[in-house]
């Protein structure tokens, strides 16, 4: 799977016109990939994942990749939990003063993130680590996707027949929830995964911080306006570090796929 989206990527970028060759220079750069070789940029610096050494020959991508994924994955998390807490209580505890609170939020959730990221950039010309996390859970509908999903989830379980007969036994009813709304968790997480991501990128574009998008907003939208204003009809003016940075991405796509299988099957199987 991995090996096949990113022949997809090289031909886009990188087709010559003959096919037999074309495929051929990408296995030999699929094989580089996998032993940290990724080529060089336009400006001779060699493409790293990690540069230790501080050699400012190097240009190092882990890094980045690594910062905007873990933003990402801090921010699904905060959202997630604080989604799960106001539905549970307006759900299962009717509590009112949660369910103003949660359309509240779902309602700025509604704002792109570009308008989210823009406004407080005129507010405070710099974000924290907490700040850019709410603005990834709010921006682009980020927090609505998880919220809807779990409130009708959770809707859904709360009303079968085991649960309402917990509760007229006197048992926690969310206890007996948690294996079922675990699934539907980890379906609801890995389907938003993209659109945190995206977030985070536009978040790192806008206020500059060291990532993925600001790595992609440098090599590629500033240095392909001089490209064209230069009269270069190059398609992509990085090409290596294009692909370097797409197979990143597609090798994390793919192992969160077959993370999540691994992991429904297991709760699947899983006894009570």
């Amino acid at each position: 799977m991995i090996l096949f989206t990113g022949m997809s990527m090289y031909f886009v970028i990188s087709y010559n016109g003959n096919m037999l060759d074309t495929i051929i220079s990408y296995f030999i750069w699929v094989i580089n990939f996998f032993q940290g070789d990724f080529g060089f940029t336009a400006d001779s610096m060699e493409i790293t994942f990690f540069n230790f050494s501080n050699d400012s020959s190097k240009l190092a991508i882990g890094s980045k990749y690594l910062n905007t994924i873990l933003l990402s994955f801090l921010s699904i998390i905060v959202c997630f939990f604080i989604a799960l807490i106001l539905n549970l209580l307006t759900i299962v505890y009717k509590n009112n003063i949660a369910l103003i609170i949660k359309n509240i939020i779902e309602w700025l959730s509604s704002l792109h993130i570009i308008i989210i990221c823009l406004f407080i950039l005129a507010l405070y010309q710099d974000s924290s680590i907490i700040m850019a996390i709410v603005m990834v859970c709010l921006g682009t509908n980020a927090f609505f996707e998880i919220s809807s999903s779990q409130f009708n989830a959770i809707k859904e379980l709360n009303s079968k027949d085991f649960i309402i007969a917990a509760r007229a036994w006197g048992d926690n009813p969310i206890k007996h929830m948690k294996r079922t709304f675990l699934i539907d968790s980890i379906n609801q997480v890995m389907g938003a995964w993209m659109l945190f991501f995206s977030n985070v990128m536009i978040y790192e574009i806008i206020f500059q911080k060291s990532g993925l998008g600001y790595l992609l907003f440098k090599y590629f939208i500033l240095v392909t306006k001089t490209i064209y204003s230069e009269s270069n009809t190059d398609f992509v003016s990085e090409p290596n570090l294009f692909l370097a940075i797409s197979m990143l991405v597609i090798i994390t796509i793919c192992f969160l796929n077959k993370l999540k299988k691994i992991i429904i099957t297991y709760l699947m199987d899983y006894k009570r």
